[in-house]
């Protein structure tokens, strides 16, 4: 949280080896939060890919989290991806389109240096 209100950083990138199971990372996930002195109880909530090792209702990565910590974690599609799962159903016209789009959010997000400066030219739009 910030004065301005809550804020995204990204964490890290954890490499799982052998199996990907949902065991196998949500105990990565809190493992990894430990080692950077992060209570696994301020979880709040998880963006998913949909894949079933995250969401499945007994044995995905959503699911461990939520008993390891025993509450319910708001659990929902990150944006890309639901803007991939919308242009399966949309005209060819249209699936131009959002492949150029999720393209250059792609692009702004994995370059950090861009992705400030559009965030600073968004803030200069709204004020």
């Amino acid at each position: 949280m910030s004065s301005q209100g809550p804020e995204e950083e990204l964490l890290g990138l954890l490499p799982l080896l052998g199996q990907t199971r949902g065991e196998d990372i949500a105990n990565a996930v809190q493992i990894y939060l430990e080692v950077n002195g992060i209570n696994i109880n301020e979880i709040v909530s998880i963006a998913t890919d949909g894949a079933r090792s995250m969401t499945g209702i007994h044995r995905g990565a959503t699911s461990i989290l939520q008993k390891k910590i025993n509450r319910e974690i708001l659990t929902f599609y990150c944006i890309i991806h639901q803007e991939a799962l919308c242009t399966q159903t949309f005209r060819g016209e249209i699936v131009e389109v959002m492949n150029l789009v999720i393209k250059v959010i792609n692009s702004i997000l994995a370059k950090a240096l861009y992705h400030r400066q559009f965030k600073d030219f968004l803030e200069e739009i709204d004020s």
